[in-house]
């Protein structure tokens, strides 16, 4: 009888060394691997998009593909930005105030959405399907939003 993974376990398979934010000096650890693993999806989203912008350059200088890609690469590059700029696991907040196990299980939760649309994203670049990937981004974006809120207390957000 086979069990279905729970979304921390699918997480700890998907990103290498991530705990769970488990202890409270291991959440600053978990949430740089998680951003860090969705920023390398996302790095390599953008190397595809090169690659494919060369290959209709190459054939169709003049293609409206061409901008589109060029816009997706550059609202990528936004996210990664603005993912890196962000406060690591509520910094110093997590220290001042307690983080529920509710909040422990939203921001898991939160987590694998990202990796998960992240890795999503990829393929569909991958696989040449552009068409719905400005509306992956921009749920991307959204989780990200509300991931940060959560390291904070529901007063400060």
């Amino acid at each position: 009888m086979t069990k279905e993974l729970t979304p921390l376990e699918r997480l700890q398979l998907m990103v290498p060394g991530y705990r769970g934010y488990k202890a409270k000096d291991l959440i600053r650890q978990d949430d740089f691997l998680i951003r860090s693993s969705v920023k390398m999806k996302l790095e390599n989203t953008i190397n595809r998009i090169a690659e494919l912008e060369g290959q209709i350059a190459s054939t169709s200088p003049f293609s409206q593909e061409l901008k589109k890609l060029e816009f997706l690469a550059s609202k990528i590059r936004s996210l990664i930005a603005e993912m890196v700029a962000v406060q690591g696991g509520g910094a110093d907040v997590y220290a001042r105030f307690k983080i529920t196990t509710e909040q422990l299980d939203e921001i898991v939760r939160n987590d694998l959405n990202l990796v998960s649309l992240a890795n999503q994203i990829y393929q569909e670049v991958n696989s040449g399907r552009i068409e719905n990937v400005n509306a992956l981004l921009d749920q991307l974006h959204s989780i990200m939003v509300k991931r940060q809120e959560l390291f904070f207390p529901q007063e400060y957000r």
